[in-house]
């Protein structure tokens, strides 16, 4: 695990009263069409009302265009949060290492307990925001996917019901800062087909946020990540970040993102049954709405000169959301 974000968010836990910082995984079954969301996430407001230490857990799974989606939240007081040097995350009896996770999260009734190891495929760590968007506070946040690409192997039992994953294709990533975005859309995937229907290294992972200054909401900045015929595509400038053109609606995503004669156009979408609702609190004890999706289909097209080079298609295998001050009609929360 990368410890330097690790590190940096305690250092400001110790000199701000308001932050939040979580620590999430997320895998998926490509054959079954079984995925698992984990987070680690600690949060203090800044009137202080509210220091707590929280662990989420959500299950998917599609079937005969059925959804099976179980999500769960357990909280504690902050003080149940441990960091063993800087690597270790354990909240309640919950654990998140280097090489391994496991605990377990009860609520209303349901139960979700997980034994994972976690192996990296590719060691890939990326930082999505402009450096200068943070020096500026424009940006009060960091973004950091701490392995873009892991392999998962171990049980989670679901209400009682034991699923066995061997080597599920996932990542972890980090999230810190004093305040969350206005809103923004993320998309990750690593379990993507070419054009004859084998399985392809390429990988994608983008964000798409406004931010808010005072009253006003700043136009989107995107930050995306291609892994394509061995070679790393970071668009992570400011300039980029600015002209990435990026739109979506309710739960539908396009995307373009161009360097020299490389053009990646991108396409994401989730039915609205796919979506498990999701509500995060804010350091300022505002709400954002969240749709989450492991089960999201997503296609990308990658130009070279202006001529088509190659399709990668995800058929329900990518992870996307939409995080908004606003709810969505369509999504019923289920935290």
């Amino acid at each position: 695990m990368n410890t330097d974000p690790i590190l940096s968010a305690i250092k400001k836990s110790e000199v701000q009263r308001a932050f939040y910082k979580n620590w999430y995984i997320k895998l998926i079954d490509p054959t079954t069409h079984q995925a698992f969301w984990l987070k680690f996430n600690v949060l203090s407001t800044s009137n202080g009302f509210r220091r707590i230490a929280e662990v989420w857990a959500i299950y998917f799974q599609k079937s005969n265009k059925e959804v099976k989606k179980v999500a769960l939240k357990q909280t504690y007081p902050i003080e149940s949060f441990l960091a063993s040097d800087q690597t270790d995350i354990r909240i309640g009896d919950s654990e998140l290492l280097p090489n391994r996770t496991r605990g377990s999260v009860t609520s209303k009734g349901n139960s979700i307990q997980w034994d994972l190891h976690l192996m990296p495929a590719r060691e890939s760590s990326i930082r999505f925001v402009p450096n200068i968007l943070t020096k500026t506070k424009i940006i009060r946040n960091s973004i950091v996917t701490l392995c873009e690409e892991m392999l998962f192997s171990g049980t989670a039992i679901i209400n009682g019901e034991i699923i066995q994953w061997k080597e599920a294709p996932g990542m972890q990533g980090y999230l810190d800062g004093s305040r969350n975005n206005h809103s923004w859309i993320w998309g990750h995937c690593n379990s993507f087909i070419d054009e004859q229907g084998n399985s392809s290294p390429f990988a994608f992972e983008g964000f798409s946020t406004r931010a808010k200054l005072g009253p006003f909401v700043i136009p989107r900045l995107s930050s995306f990540y291609f892994y394509y015929q061995g070679k790393h595509y970071h668009f992570k400038t400011l300039r980029e970040a600015l002209y990435i053109k990026s739109k979506h609606n309710l739960n539908e995503w396009t995307f373009q993102a161009d360097r020299d004669d490389l053009s990646f156009r991108g396409y994401a979408k989730a039915e609205h049954k796919d979506f498990a609702g999701l509500t995060f609190e804010d350091t300022n004890g505002s709400y954002l709405y969240c749709t989450h999706s492991e089960l999201a289909e997503m296609k990308i097209h990658v130009y070279r000169k202006g001529k088509l080079e190659a399709t990668l298609t995800s058929p329900g295998t990518a992870g996307f959301e939409i995080v908004s001050r606003e709810k969505n009609p369509y999504v019923p929360l289920l935290i």
